[in-house]
């Protein structure tokens, strides 16, 4: 067969000013997951970043699109190659998660050609784009979601401008419901990507502060605050056949909430079969068709909470490829295509964000025992420090003792990072 992965991106992305280095390259791992299935010929089509699929190489593989690309053309592009089946490979970028509907759209395209498509709905992907849309469709799906109230922005700040109106009843009667909910409560963008944004508020007085201020720039979503320990896994498959991953444990900040740039993860944790059955009645609902990350909590009383649903590869996509020794595409590919259940993880797994580093000092780090790849990102153009980037490294292993000595050799090479002491505190 003709297998094409690919992925689209609508926004701004400037490769001279963000840099994003993955070693081993995706490269590397393509060509090895094509050795392994001479039987298939694999392409990839797809525009800057391209994360997950090969770095741009003069190779008639590999076709990077230019970032002004239609869908039309896009998909006319993957046409051309005859394929049997085209597989997405959705990632995500500031400031919207809405590429997973991108991709969608191409499938539909593809679809129309007679071209077997592994990609989720445009229906799909708008319900976990819009986390008002996400909160109505799980509980309307019977999973328990937190009492939340809806601010439109621009019916709160109507009455600014407008001299008909003597007082806002709209927001009056939000402010009215927020008091109704328990505190503490979180503010959510209804459309931003991941926890970016969110906000933890601990008084009705904050809340009305923060949506009276000109931090209340779009539509927001204020919920209860669930109090518990933070998880993250990924579904893989398509209806009818999912492998559901056992969880990896979030490290949280001081409100909370899972920091993108500033977890750790360590895991894999017990996938017990009520979180199971959850997440297969989950995929199913919702029709999932690739891969999708889910974000959870487990709340004191021992119930598992939907937070987000991301119907795509995610943060957590290496760490898992890594713990169960398989690349990305492989990962894919065994589920989607061959629909076989992927391998149980390795025992011990620990993906944690280090400083940036140079390209040697990376290939020093990636020589240490159980460290199986580093993925950095780098924003030259960020104003701030810690907003530049990160270096991801995921250490696995059989033994426990292996992840505490690649943490021990951290410690000595960046002291006192914060990071790496809360990975400390995780494994013990």
């Amino acid at each position: 067969m003709r297998i094409v992965f690919y992925s689209t991106n609508s926004n701004v992305f400037d490769d001279e000013t963000f840099k994003i280095n993955v070693m081993p390259q995706n490269a590397d791992a393509f060509k090895k997951f094509c050795a392994a299935h001479p039987e298939h010929d694999f392409f990839c089509v797809t525009q800057k970043p391209g994360m997950f699929l090969p770095e741009l190489k003069n190779d008639n593989q590999i076709c990077y699109l230019p970032k002004d690309t239609d869908t039309d053309t896009f998909s006319e592009q993957i046409i051309s190659l005859k394929p049997d089946i085209a597989i997405a490979m959705t990632f995500w970028i500031e400031p919207y998660d809405w590429l997973p509907v991108s991709d969608a759209l191409v499938a539909e395209i593809l679809e129309e050609h007679g071209v077997r498509t592994i990609c989720h709905s445009v229906q799909t992907g708008l319900i976990c784009f819009d986390k008002l849309r996400t909160h109505n469709e799980l509980k309307r799906l019977g999973f328990a979601v937190s009492p939340a109230v809806f601010c439109d922005h621009d019916l709160y700040f109507c009455a600014g401008s407008n001299k008909e109106v003597i007082r806002n009843v709209y927001k009056e009667s939000v402010l009215a419901q927020i008091k109704k909910l328990r505190l503490p409560l979180i503010i959510k963008d209804t459309t931003g990507l991941s926890s970016y944004g969110m906000t933890v508020v601990h008084t009705y007085g904050e809340v009305a502060g923060y949506l009276n201020s000109k931090r209340n720039n779009s539509n927001r979503l204020i919920e209860e605050f669930i109090t518990g320990r933070q998880f993250g896994l990924e579904i893989y498959g398509v209806p009818g056949s999912y492998t559901v991953l056992p969880p990896f444990e979030f490290s949280v900040n001081q409100y909370g909430i899972t920091s993108p740039k500033q977890s750790v993860k360590f895991g894999p944790c017990e996938l017990p079969a009520v979180l199971r059955d959850m997440m297969l009645k989950l995929a199913e609902d919702l029709g999932l068709c690739g891969v999708a990350q889910v974000d959870l909590i487990l709340d004191e009383n021992g119930d598992w909470h939907i937070i987000e649903v991301n119907p795509r590869l995610s943060g957590m996509s290496f760490t898992y490829a890594c713990a169960c020794g398989l690349s990305v595409f492989e990962m894919v590919y065994r589920a989607c295509v061959e629909k076989k259940t992927l391998p149980q993880p390795a025992s011990f797994v620990m993906s944690l964000k280090l400083p940036l580093m140079t390209e040697n000092q990376m290939k020093e780090i990636l020589e240490i025992d159980g460290v199986s790849l580093l993925n950095q990102t780098n924003d030259l153009a960020a104003k701030q420090e810690r907003e530049k980037g990160f270096c991801e490294c995921i250490i696995c292993s059989t033994e426990k003792s292996v992840l505490q000595n690649a943490i021990i050799k951290f410690e000595k090479l960046f002291p006192g990072d914060a990071i790496i002491l809360q990975a400390n505190k995780m494994i013990k």
